[in-house]
């Protein structure tokens, strides 16, 4: 049989058996073994009840009405095994008797393959089936042309019942999810006469399902083999940590002579202890992690294969219990933790003083909770997810207090898309009193990379992340290269990493255009419900969640920003703490926080990303937008006091205020060489360096609001009274 190039290799024969697949059932595990074979593994077992264990995998199957012919006949396999049987008696050396006269004695050897017939025919018999009209056209094999010989596919024969084993299976039960012969139906479906149809008619269908089945697991096994292998990393870890501790341990009871030795064995002990229960709980993780993923591995391509068949009673014979089969595995890794619920760490708290008659209590093994990587944080530098090829770029990391030799444990790495890795460099510590570091990385190539700072290998709080590598850029000779029109007023603009650019319109919708300029959909509509805008103003991409604030109706929604389905919102009417009058631009810290200008309040107020109020950061004036530089300084444009306010990174303590001929300042933006990018109501893009001198000033713009930087530093301007967002 033609076999297609995407499926895997079917064992056609029996693992308990060895012989190839006779009247082959699958177990729901997903094994398959032969009818007499299942037999005699039950007989194994026990021979009364109606359960019995897989004879692969030891999964305990309840049989259907207590009877192995409940189980599910698997016509895959059979078709499979059968074709392979006639493949290698075609291509042996022995000799094959004709099929049509070998119930006679003088039966001659076969010298052809009736592929039609499935018959075997010698010369005489062959030249009867030439001169026969209904089998002239029959497609013969010659058996003398062994080595070269390919056997096309086998033409499609139904399954025989194995009730009524001259019955074939033509009829699916839908209520049953088998296929049934008619025999069947008046007695064990009577009942289920309206859930009946011709099994054909229902092939494309398991098709569909088994191919929705392999996509809903493209999730599993990624994540799934990935937290494997951080947790075999962290066996390793483990083993390391034990040597070293187990190595102090030994020095330290060198100098104490004899009199230790007890206590050093015994501390040697407890430290075994630690690591056998951190192994075992490591191993116990791992195997039920190892397990699903040689579940759905073994069903997604049980279902490839089978999604490929043309044969529409194979797929049907088992598509329905792979299906349910992978189901069970995605639902079962939804629910699995995919973090290790253990750390590596073994340390000793050893001491050399004087000791007598508290020798037998001297030293202890025990886990430092220092190294508890949500200890550490990345404090600042994430809220620009930008950097500039071959240019530094730096973190800050928040220390928990008194590390001793913790510090030693902290990693940073630079991982781009292609999964090469460059090393981060460390600086540890630069500021002893606030307990902080430095991480630094310069990257060498343009595009996506991934930061990940590790404590022993386990990522601390922000980490890893994800960082947009550009080329370096001359703002000094900025050009226009695309406008989006948009269609009625637009205030806001935000662009995605795919591309995308967003763009809010007094129409009362979010607009989306591809990178080439084409609309492509709307996210909203005219209303005050969910997901609808009364006037939506300012926007806000954090990885794919879409923040939209709203002038009118004065609060901030947030959808997918991928599909557009709502998630949620948070504020309403007022000037309490969590609400708003007209609020205007957004930004985020890169720590979880959200900014929103909230203009007629003339504040700054933070909330978690679901909306969790946080904090007020009080202005000086009308605030219409935010952003946060890479040293987590929050600037502030406020429009009545034509100024830039910038304040400390908890939003306390107001800094100083850039004053740069600014006309009622309306959009402010931050690049990752600290560029500050303002647009004012007088029609200009004001670009500054990080020292805040003029590098360029864009001129004839139509009331100019929102700013937004893609991933290529290129500059979006909303450009309000032309209805269009400007690229340069």
């Amino acid at each position: 049989m033609a076999e297609n190039k995407n499926s895997i290799s079917v064992s056609v024969t029996c693992v308990v058996c060895s012989e190839y697949y006779t009247d082959p059932l699958m177990l729901p595990c997903l094994h398959s073994f032969c009818k007499k074979c299942i037999l005699k593994a039950k007989e194994k077992q026990g021979g009364a009840g109606p359960s019995l264990k897989c004879p692969s995998c030891d999964t305990g199957i309840d049989l259907p009405d207590g009877k192995i012919e409940g189980l599910t006949q698997n016509l895959w396999f059979e078709h499979e095994s059968k074709e392979a049987s006639i493949k290698k008696k075609i291509c042996s050396n022995e000799a094959i008797w004709c099929g049509k006269c070998s119930a006679n004695d003088s039966s001659d050897a076969a010298i052809v393959y009736c592929h039609d017939c499935g018959q075997f025919l010698c010369d005489h018999c062959k030249k009867i089936h030439s001169r026969n009209k209904k089998e002239a056209n029959h497609k013969l094999i010659n058996l003398q042309a062994k080595e070269s010989i390919e056997l096309p596919a086998m033409k499609h024969e139904e399954g025989y019942c194995m009730r009524h084993t001259d019955q074939k299976l033509i009829y699916y039960c839908n209520n049953c999810e088998k296929l049934v012969c008619p025999n069947c139906l008046p007695i064990h479906h009577n009942s289920h006469m309206d859930k009946i149809e011709d099994y054909i008619d229902l092939g494309e269908t398991a098709r569909k399902a088994l191919r929705q089945s392999v996509a809903s697991c493209d999730e599993v096994v990624p994540p799934v083999t990935e937290a494997i292998a951080n947790g075999e990393k962290m066996l390793q870890q483990i083993a390391k940590s034990k040597e070293d501790a187990s190595k102090e341990i030994k020095e330290r009871f060198e100098k104490l002579k004899a009199v230790l030795d007890e206590r050093c064995n015994d501390l040697l002990m407890e430290t075994e202890e630690i690591a056998s229960v951190k192994k075992n709980s490591v191993e116990k993780q791992l195997d039920g992690f190892r397990k699903l993923v040689k579940q759905v591995s073994y069903g997604c391509q049980l279902a490839s294969s089978l999604s490929e068949r043309t044969d529409p009673g194979e797929v049907l014979s088992v598509g329905k219990l792979i299906t349910n089969q992978l189901e069970k595995s995605v639902k079962e890794y939804k629910k699995l933790p995919l973090e290790i619920e253990e750390n590596d760490a073994i340390l000793t708290c050893l001491h050399v003083p004087t000791l007598s008659n508290e020798i037998k209590k001297f030293g202890s093994v025990f886990e430092i909770e220092q190294l508890d990587p949500s200890l550490y944080s990345i404090d600042s530098g994430l809220a620009i997810p930008l950097a500039t090829v071959k240019k530094e770029k730096k973190f800050h990391v928040a220390l928990p207090a008194g590390i001793g030799k913790a510090e030693s444990y902290l990693k940073a790495s630079l991982i781009k898309s292609d999964k090469s890795k460059e090393e981060g460099r460390i600086v540890l510590p630069v500021d002893t009193d606030n307990n902080t570091a430095i991480v630094s990385c310069t990257p060498q190539n343009i595009g996506q990379y991934e930061l990940s700072v590790t404590v022993r290998g386990q990522h601390i709080k922000g980490s890893p992340y994800q960082l947009s590598v550009k080329a370096s850029r001359d703002y000094t000779t900025l050009t226009n290269q695309r406008s989006f029109d948009v269609g009625n007023n637009t205030p806001g603009v935000a662009v995605h990493t795919n591309g995308e650019v967003f763009a809010s319109s007094r129409d009362r919708f979010v607009r989306v255009f591809s990178e080439d300029g084409a609309a492509v959909r709307r996210i909203g509509s005219k209303g005050n419900g969910n997901g609808q805008f009364g006037y939506p103003w300012g926007l806000l991409l954090v990885r794919d969640r879409l923040y939209v604030s709203d002038r009118d109706l004065n609060r901030v929604q947030y959808f997918s920003a991928t599909t557009g389905q709502y998630h949620g919102q948070f504020g309403s009417y007022g000037h309490e703490n969590g609400k708003f009058s007209s609020p205007r631009g957004m930004s985020t810290d890169g720590k979880g926080n959200i900014l929103v200008a909230d203009y007629n309040n003339k504040r700054v107020q933070v909330f978690k990303e679901n909306g969790t109020f946080v904090q007020v950061i009080l202005c000086d004036g009308n605030a219409t937008d935010v952003a946060v530089d890479n040293e987590g300084k929050i600037h502030v444009a406020t429009d009545d006091k034509h100024h830039v306010q910038v304040f400390s990174s908890n939003g306390k303590i107001s800094l100083y205020t850039q004053v740069e001929n600014f006309n009622s300042p309306n959009g402010i933006a931050i690049d990752d060489e600290g560029r500050i990018f303002v647009s004012s109501n007088d029609g200009y893009l004001h670009v500054l360096s990080s020292d805040t001198k003029q590098v360029k000033l864009i001129s004839g713009l139509s009331v100019p609001y929102g700013i937004a930087l893609d991933k290529n530093g290129h500059i979006y301007v909303a450009e309000y009274s032309s209805s269009r967002i400007m690229k340069y």
